[in-house]
């Protein structure tokens, strides 16, 4: 198991704020060539208004972390829950409006490849797969510590204690 602490995340400058990546696959891809098949990231939001980049052929999930955010996509307006993951195409025009500072949580994944999303409380995990684990709250992953926004990248079975976004490949 490889823990990633928060602190240790590649941390660059976006038009609206930073974004923290968490995990890339392969570990050799380049976001902005597109060439990635997954990347989990945080970003923190410095404006109160942006507009979602295009990634045509990719589906993307969002959830916020910290402050409120609200996506605008069809003359719609739709609030994030912090307990739930949002599902959207990477081609959909999506804007969004968030407080100041808010803190989001974003899966981007290549059409294709098959991926388990979900947040997940309290579990045991039998199958031997590649799996990213962003920690929610203070948790414990196979009896290790991680504080809350760290990662754990794991190939084979595990213990969950505690709430994490999981993210499992294959399958």
């Amino acid at each position: 198991m490889e823990v990633i602490r928060k602190e240790a995340y590649k941390t660059t400058k976006w038009k609206g704020g930073i974004t923290r990546q968490v995990f890339i696959a392969p570990a050799d891809g380049d976001l902005s060539a597109r060439r990635f098949d997954l990347r989990i990231s945080s970003a923190i939001i410095d404006d109160t208004e942006s507009d979602f980049s295009d990634f045509t052929g990719f589906t993307r999930y969002i959830l916020p972390l910290e402050g409120e955010i609200a996506l605008l996509k069809d003359n719609r307006r739709i609030p994030l829950s912090n307990n739930a993951l949002y599902r959207f195409e990477g081609d959909e025009k999506v804007g969004s409006e968030n407080t100041q500072g808010a803190i989001d949580f974003n899966i981007i994944v290549r059409h294709g490849i098959a991926v388990e999303v979900g947040i997940v409380q309290e579990a045991q995990f039998t199958e031997s797969r590649q799996t990213v684990v962003f920690v929610l709250e203070d948790s414990k992953v196979d009896g290790r510590q991680l504080g809350r926004h760290d990662a754990a990248i794991l190939e084979k079975p595990f213990q969950l204690k505690g709430k994490a976004v999981v993210v499992r490949l294959g399958g």
